[in-house]
């Protein structure tokens, strides 16, 4: 009985036209909800994997300093780094010493971040960014894990400013109660486009910066903890902080544990705006469907209501006629939920696929927009959206129950 209330005969087509709108409406809804997700899900992982590569998903640093601090020394003695790593959901932990200098070739000078990393260093994230041409021709890729101390890898603006390419050799000058003078040779040219964070970016061997700035082995800038795939940050911090915070005698605290959500908020700030955005879009398109939904059924019902007064003359209750134009309902919105599943992911294929749709990189730290198909995430939208519009339609139940089954059959 249910299948004969969809008006899907061939003489019955403004019914047959309402319920193809309504189904149309609702898969245009589960299109923008599914890419708005698959969107923001990409900018997320995108960013966070680029500030995770630069700083770290965990980061130790001198209390009121930067993490690029060059002037009060990190110690954490090699026992103490042992047991950090020796913690469950750490995966690395990498020291790294910072210096500000100037770097020189021909006639061009640009001030730079050399960043001395130690032999644990993870290059996976550097080595996933490295510009494969330069001016046309092809790079060697090298592997960065055996970088050697008379070589450095730079950014690829700071490549651009000063007109360098692998193989050259720039001078970089460190200014402070004396001059002191280096030249090393390019290994490599990374992009991580990270813009201000990593365009001034040169990474070497941390005993080039530990011998400039007079340090010993076991003083850093700060350190980089990463974490297994899965464990969240912030659930590591006690743990790391119980290692290395001094707590004999005194409660003394002479290093900072922190997340990168904390050390740059812009970013972080940027990526919750996205979400709320996200959240806002979801809203509308759910309330919109349910709301097209409602009128499609309630024409449904008009075109049927000689039957409904049928139905309630035969003793049929209200609550079973209406269970029978809900079923009807949600078969149509089951179909439009299909539909819009499978366009989304399509586009999101050809997205993901072709980079069909480029961004600045200035603005949004991403040459095209990001995408990031979580499924668990899809099923669980599918289902909200599917009981949302469900009961949402039980609006038009009140117009079911105010047909009088004399008067609508009079009007058979």
């Amino acid at each position: 009985m249910a299948k004969s209330l969809g008006a899907g005969t061939k003489g019955d087509l403004p019914g047959r036209r309402n319920s193809l709108i309504a189904g149309i409406s609702v898969a245009i809804s589960v299109v923008i909800m599914i890419v708005s997700i698959s969107v923001s899900d990409g900018f997320g992982k995108e960013i966070r994997g680029k500030v995770s590569g630069f700083a770290g998903d965990i980061a130790v640093k001198v209390p009121g300093e930067e993490l690029t601090n060059s002037v009060y020394p990190l110690t954490i003695d090699n026992p103490k780094l042992k047991l950090i790593k020796e913690l469950n959901g750490i995966s690395a932990v990498q020291g790294v010493a910072y210096i500000t200098g100037v770097m020189k070739h021909n006639d061009q000078i640009e001030g730079i971040m050399l960043k001395g990393v130690d032999t644990s260093y993870d290059w996976s994230f550097i080595q996933n960014h490295l510009v494969k041409k330069v001016k046309g021709v092809t790079l060697f890729l090298p592997d960065l894990n055996n970088l050697s101390a008379d070589r450095i890898v730079i950014s690829s603006r700071l490549a651009s400013k000063l007109g360098l390419s692998v193989g050259d050799r720039p001078y970089l000058y460190f200014i402070g109660e004396s001059v002191k003078t280096r030249r090393y040779t390019i290994e490599a040219i990374f992009d991580a486009r990270l813009e201000e964070i990593d365009k001034g970016l040169v990474l070497c061997n941390i005993d080039n910066v530990r011998d400039i700035l007079n340090w010993g082995s076991e003083e850093y800038s700060s350190l980089e903890l990463l974490v297994d795939r899965g464990v969240k940050p912030k659930s590591r911090i006690s743990a790391v902080e119980e290692i290395l915070i001094d707590r004999e005698g005194s409660q003394f605290v002479d290093m900072e544990v922190l997340t990168p959500d904390v050390l740059f908020p812009h970013l972080f700030d940027w990526l919750s705006l996205l979400d709320l955005n996200v959240l806002i879009v979801l809203t509308l398109m759910m309330v919109v469907a349910g709301f097209n939904m409602i009128s499609g059924l309630l024409i449904i019902l008009f075109e049927k209501i000689s039957m409904i007064g049928l139905l309630k003359s035969l003793g049929m209750r209200d609550a079973s006629i209406h269970k029978l134009f809900l079923i009807r309902a949600l078969t149509i919105v089951a179909k439009g939920i299909l539909a819009g599943n499978i366009i989304a992911l399509a586009l999101l294929y050809l997205q993901i696929r072709f980079k069909l749709i480029p961004l600045d990189p200035v603005n949004y730290f991403v040459d095209h927009i990001p995408v990031h198909i979580n499924f668990l995430k899809i099923l669980s939208l599918d289902i909200i959206s599917l009981i949302v519009i469900a009961a949402i339609l039980y609006i038009p139940a009140r117009f079911i129950s105010g047909v009088e089954p004399d008067k609508s059959l009079r009007q058979q």
